[in-house]
């Protein structure tokens, strides 16, 4: 990789990675940083950093106890991203890693976003994020989040997610993440990376394994805060070029249509239908092929993200997972 870059405050020795977990009551991170622990035991120029991201009490004492020794920062403003700026002020690592408390990290994952870095010239290295559990939930889920990925290879582009990301400290130095918003930050961060000049590339032998929702209706729900989200980039960054095909033509689309009447109305509907629609598929996996299953989660995928498109108007506040739900989220 080259030689490493001093830290900006000066004075203390760079190290060669930080990694950074955001947190809120979510006691997964006990066993992610086990992961971490045991799948880097070679590598000792690191760091660990977890920002407590508003948490109770009671999290928060079990967190130190539980860790002692551990950096931990806090960040009471709401939201993974300003947890992470938080972060990345404080973080000494030449390269930043990201992955979140919900995932078990694979062996050699910092030493495969290295070899990654060296081998692509890349500025930030997007993983590849398997499964936790093999419910019929997390197997429909997981095969859908696959879909995207299968016709990669590594090197390829792609829009980032910080459940597995890996960036040079030469990027976070030209920009930020956006923490004004609770999702798509790291989506609209790769997009405006690569407006600056650097580039993300895949490499799927950097993986960790994620805890995938055990409800289809909450995964469905996010799905529609990503599409307000995607929208949003659209909106206020419309020159920016999206990796997907479909979000390109959405791209193309929106602007055309962002004048039309009754599109937030008929999104919120449009919303309603496909959480409810979720909420009967999972009553239904139990007796359905998995491809069958992973059709229609496809088709309620695409439908809750053309929601959440239409929804967005500017200004609006961003919608929550528990709003959309009709019930409280507990990390919203």
């Amino acid at each position: 990789m080259g030689t490493a870059r001093p830290h900006p405050a000066g004075g203390i020795p760079p190290l060669l990675a930080s990694i950074i977990i955001p947190v809120k009551d979510d006691a997964r991170i006990f066993a992610c940083l086990d992961s971490l622990r045991a799948s880097f035991e070679r590598l000792i120029d690191h760091e660990i950093i977890v920002v407590d991201n508003g948490s109770l009490p009671e999290f928060q004492a079990q967190l130190r106890t539980r860790e002692p020794g551990l950096r931990v920062l806090d960040e009471p403003r709401p939201g993974a991203y300003a947890a992470r700026n938080t972060a990345l002020q404080q973080a000494r690592g030449d390269v930043i890693l990201f992955t979140d408390a919900d995932c078990l990290v694979r062996d050699g994952w910092v030493e495969q976003a290295m070899r990654a870095f060296d081998e692509t010239g890349a500025g930030i290295i997007q993983g590849f994020s398997g499964s936790t559990a093999g419910t019929p939930v997390a197997r429909t889920i997981q095969f859908r989040y696959q879909a995207q990925y299968r016709r990669l290879w590594p090197g390829d582009g792609i829009e980032c997610d910080t459940r597995n990301l890996a960036v040079r400290r030469t990027v976070f130095e030209r920009i930020r993440f956006n923490d004004r918003i609770r999702r798509t930050g790291d989506t609209e961060f790769g997009l405006l990376a690569e407006q600056a000049g650097f580039r993300v590339a895949y490499w799927p032998a950097m993986r960790v394994d994620h805890a995938h929702e055990t409800s289809l209706a909450t995964f469905v729900a996010k799905q529609v805060c990503h599409g307000w989200g995607a929208q949003r980039i659209m909106r206020e960054h419309p020159n920016v070029d999206w990796h997907g095909g479909h979000l390109k033509l959405v791209a193309r689309v929106s602007r055309r249509s962002a004048a039309i009447p009754g599109q937030p109305l008929a999104g919120r509907l449009l919303a309603r239908c496909s959480v409810g629609s979720a909420r009967l598929l999972q009553r239904l996996l139990p007796r359905l092929p998995l491809r069958v299953a992973v059709v229609a989660l496809g088709v309620l995928d695409k439908s809750a993200a053309l929601s959440g498109h239409l929804m967005y108007e500017g200004g609006s506040p961003e919608p929550l997972v528990s709003d959309l739900l009709g019930e409280q989220h507990p990390r919203d």
